[in-house]
């Protein structure tokens, strides 16, 4: 594998290294070391490389219009700042972890394994979100949800478990950040779509879907006729 960190403070950026160095150990490929967005940015198009250690403050730049500038390149991040107050809009880039500094080697040593034990088809899923459960920031997988409802100025996340949690954002920006099969199927509600199980017409002719998690979802007459063709193939 390969990674590489974004760090304008040359001792922190040493021992960044120095860490994953023996968090991975042979399965290292290579690691690459770069303090501005720009030289950053230009690594990561060259490709292959699977994690990003990033720093927000660099040199005046934010972190954050890397992940901006990135677009479809695919690695995971780690977000390494003194700057927790942005913990929540780095979740929104669907960031692996946010660790603060003055952070100890212990903290460090359990993000970086958060990324050994992600889930098996984050390749496929690779963003995660932040999520309030139990009073608390969690992490979750994409390909855990199950339905979004909208709920005032937050939204409401079903988990294919059952468990509700909540997003501190809106459904309408919520959804520019999940993938493409999530699909709007009412104004109120977002439904991933790998996990469809039935197309209802209601009485009235009101429409619902089914899920693998749960029944009943209200589905809008314009969104109708695309689930329908979906669901047939």
């Amino acid at each position: 594998m390969k990674v590489l960190i974004l760090e304008d403070e040359p001792l922190i950026a040493q021992g960044l290294a120095r860490e994953v160095r023996a968090h991975f150990g042979a399965r290292l490929a290579a690691l690459a070391l770069h303090d501005t967005v720009e030289e950053a940015l230009a690594e990561l198009r060259r490709g292959g490389y699977a994690l990003l250690l990033l720093d927000l403050q660099l040199h005046g730049a934010d972190g954050y219009e890397l992940l901006r500038l990135a677009g479809d390149c695919t690695f995971q991040t780690i977000v390494v700042s003194a700057h927790a107050e942005r913990s929540i809009t780095a979740f929104e880039f669907g960031v692996l972890d946010f660790v603060a500094k003055p952070f100890s080697r212990e903290r460090l040593q359990k993000a970086l394994q958060r990324y050994v034990d992600r889930p098996a088809d984050a390749a496929a899923h690779s963003a995660s979100l932040a999520v309030k459960k139990r009073g608390a920031l969690e992490w979750i997988a994409m390909a855990e949800i199950d339905h979004v409802q909208a709920d005032g100025h937050y939204s409401n996340i079903v988990l294919r478990s059952g468990e509700q949690c909540f997003h501190d954002l809106p459904i309408d920006k919520l959804m520019a950040l999940l993938p493409p099969h999530f699909l709007r199927v009412h104004r109120s509600y977002i439904v991933n779509s790998l996990l469809f199980r039935r197309l209802l017409i209601a009485p009235g002719g009101k429409y619902a879907l089914d899920t693998q998690t749960s029944t009943g979802i209200p589905v809008s007459r314009s969104s109708y006729a695309q689930l329908k063709q979906r669901l047939l193939g």
